[in-house]
């Protein structure tokens, strides 16, 4: 049992063995990072490194293009339900609960994106009343279609403002979540 090196010794070994390492790659490391990319030398490094660089990961121009655009797209839709989160939140804060009103912006943002991705037309009373019904499931549709049509027909004529003229006449509250 004597022969049996300790943990000890393996430990002290592995831990002097990890110092070398981290000494060799600190101190014998190739040449630093260019500072000026425009000098004449610079040039050797980055072809240097773009010779390590393995051509099979990089996406083609095609790939890039499209993987941008599905980015940007993704972006943007983030962006623009926040922007619905905050003007419902600033015109609608004293007629419904905060929570209501961030259920319905998410679920406008998603029949919208759903109507111009598929080339469908619907009536803005039909995605007023769509919004809506998917929020207060307990209410019939034809209760939620008679309630969206005045609206959804003042907001197509050109009068001042037909939906502020509309939200004027109720009543504000101060709502709990």
């Amino acid at each position: 049992m004597n022969n049996q090196p300790s943990r000890s010794q393996f430990s002290a070994n592995n831990s002097t063995q990890v110092e070398l390492d981290l000494l060799n790659s600190i101190v014998l490391d190739d040449i630093a990072y260019p500072w000026n990319p425009e000098a004449a030398e610079s040039d050797a490094y980055f072809d240097s490194l773009e010779e390590e660089l393995p051509l099979s990961d990089l996406l083609t121009d095609l790939e890039m293009t499209s993987a941008s655009e599905q980015f940007l797209n993704q972006t943007n839709l983030l962006f623009s339900a926040i922007d619905i989160q905050n003007s419902l939140s600033e015109k609608f804060s004293g007629l419904a609960p905060q929570n209501l009103l961030n259920n319905l912006g998410k679920i406008a943002v998603k029949i919208v994106d759903q109507v111009n991705s598929l080339g469908s037309i619907l009536s803005l009373s039909d995605q007023l009343v769509h919004c809506v019904s998917e929020v207060l499931p307990g209410w019939d549709l034809e209760d939620l279609e008679v309630m969206a049509r005045p609206l959804a027909y003042s907001m197509r004529g050109s009068q001042d403002d037909p939906v502020e003229n509309t939200l004027a006449t109720i009543q504000s509250n101060s709502w709990y979540d």
